[in-house]
């Protein structure tokens, strides 16, 4: 399965670099997601529902608190999972969301093996 907008999360998040994706989740705004993503312990669903947006960028509060806690979480091999969710979501909005997911799927496929990485595995990749 190939990433879509579907794998744009709400948070600004590529769903597509995932250990979950696309076997038991197709990203968050889909129907098929990991119970972790359905819960959303971070409140991002709940609050998109709930100010009527897709994603943060198009909410009057972004950057909310919220995300800018958020943005410092999740670390692993040295790699912080949501530093770049910020800057991201502005690209989105500035650019589109299609043309962040084209450029998020090439800037994380492997141009030997052609798989997506793993966010955390980004700096020790080794093609299978």
């Amino acid at each position: 399965m190939k990433p879509n907008n579907q794998t744009a999360a709400i948070c600004g998040l590529f769903c597509g670099t995932c250990p979950s994706y696309p076997k038991d989740c197709h990203g968050c705004l889909s129907d098929k997601l990991t119970s972790h993503c359905l819960i959303c312990s971070n409140g991002f669903r709940e609050c998109a529902k709930n100010n009527g947006v897709t994603r943060c960028f198009e909410c009057d509060a972004f950057p909310c608190d919220r995300l800018n806690q958020f943005s410092t979480q999740h670390w692993e091999n040295g790699i912080c999972h949501h530093a770049e969710v910020i800057n991201d979501l502005v690209y989105m909005k500035e650019n589109s969301v299609e043309n962040w997911v084209s450029k998020k799927t090439s800037e994380n496929t492997c141009p030997k093996c052609g798989r997506l990485v793993y966010w955390y595995d980004k700096k020790s990749h080794v093609c299978e």
